[in-house]
């Protein structure tokens, strides 16, 4: 009989050397997903912070932490060229100038709130790219020479599309910074600028949960081919040799794997998730804000409502990827791919009475499971869920310009 000392000391040898393949797992991950982002946009990949090392991250965090505090220190300062333009931008909307100062000071404070939460959202990528369900699943898929052209691809369309947005906001910026005729057009852009970087962040944001959908969805196609082989392998919907006495049982297992790794991508990827939405809601809010304090200005308060609703559905939209993976396993909609239509293709098919048992079960377990990406407070992530929140942005947006564009009486 073992010492009960010796026992203990074995349990603490074996645990320690699993914690420590652990880590290296993880480290591992990392190291995978930084060497994708270089294969995918080159030296460029220093820019995603997520992906990056700990020093390049370190220095994203230092960089949204100043200008952070540059956004609260700016209205104190109140340079010349801050409170000519301010005069000037009060004057032609109609505003007291008191208002515009406090219209400005609490839409830098905003955004200096809104930089610290994207300083957050980082770090929860960063922990996201390290945790135990991406390294499976980057370890599964990185000799697939195949899906690691795509997830290269989505990386590189993911980046061009980050950058393509963010000129877009800057070339936005500098249009009303001349359609204004501000004193000093220049410094208009200088005073907003604390803006540019959680844009930035947000469109970070939407590479990673592209990148992690793509890992996920690679899972699911993984199950789907496998489920769609037993057809590929009959002749004229017939011959059912194939499929052998506990088969079904086989991909029931494999069946609850994948549920269990998707359960673990969810656990993941929430918590940065659910923190993008919440920045993404608060630059719409504070849109909307800024809309309704410049209400005497028919065209800069319909302007910002449109940017809102911009960046609500860019919210939505972001959220797509993953409603692809939730569809992809138990979709019901007509003409659309699934598992769970797949494998009622197969309920008419002559089967022995001991397979067929099995297949009812394998059925059973596969209506009766939910399959996805799962977000605290949305649920499971589909594109019908989706689709309604689009659909209220949409019916809500005409009736906000018909405010902002003056259909009522002014006060």
């Amino acid at each position: 009989m073992t010492p009960p000392l010796i026992t203990d000391f074995s349990r603490c040898v074996l645990s320690e050397r699993h914690s420590m393949l652990l880590a290296s797992d993880r480290e591992l991950a990392q190291h995978m997903v930084a060497k994708l982002c270089r294969e995918a946009i080159g030296h460029r990949s220093a820019s995603l912070a997520w992906a990056s090392g700990t020093k390049v991250q370190a220095v994203h965090a230092i960089f949204l932490l100043s200008v952070g505090a540059y956004a609260i220190a700016l209205p104190r300062a109140a340079p010349d060229w801050l409170e000519e333009n301010i005069i000037a931008e009060a004057g032609r909307i109609g505003n007291e100038v008191s208002k515009q100062h406090m219209i400005f000071q609490v839409a830098v404070s905003v955004l200096a709130a809104l930089n610290l939460l994207c300083s957050v959202m980082l770090v929860l990528a960063c922990r996201a790219v390290r945790s135990e369900a991406i390294a499976k699943i980057i370890q599964e898929t990185w000799e697939d020479a195949r899906s690691h052209s795509h997830f290269v691809a989505v990386l590189r369309e993911s980046y061009r599309i980050s950058m393509g947005l963010l000129a877009m906001v800057v070339v936005i910026y500098a249009l009303l910074s001349r359609l204004t005729r501000l004193p000093h057009p220049f410094a208009f852009v200088i005073g907003w600028s604390p803006a540019f970087l959680p844009a930035w962040v947000l469109l970070q944001l939407v590479t990673f949960i592209r990148l992690m959908a793509a890992l996920s969805m690679s899972q699911v196609e993984g199950f789907y081919s496998e489920l769609e082989s037993i057809g590929l392998a009959n002749i004229d919907g017939r011959d059912f040799a194939n499929v052998k006495s506990g088969h079904w049982l086989y991909l029931l297992r494999r069946h609850q794997q994948l549920l269990q790794d998707l359960k673990s991508m969810s656990m993941a990827i929430s918590s940065t998730v659910l923190v993008f939405q919440n920045v993404v809601a608060g630059s719409s809010l504070l849109l909307l804000w800024v809309a309704r304090a410049c209400q005497l200005d028919a065209w800069a308060s319909s302007g910002y409502v449109l940017l809102a609703f911009t960046m609500g559905c860019s919210g939505i939209f972001a959220m797509l990827p993953l409603a692809y993976i939730t569809d992809l396993c138990q979709t019901r909609r007509f003409g659309r791919r699934s598992l769970l239509a797949l494998a009622d293709k197969y309920s008419g098919w002559p089967m022995e009475e001991s397979v067929h048992c099995e297949y009812m079960r394998f059925m059973q377990h596969l209506n009766t499971s939910e399959a996805g990406i799962y977000i605290p407070t949305m649920g499971l992530v589909t594109r019908s869920s989706l689709s309604q929140v689009i659909m209220l942005y949409v019916k809500v947006l005409p009736l906000a310009l018909a405010l902002t564009l003056g259909w009522w009486r002014r006060g």
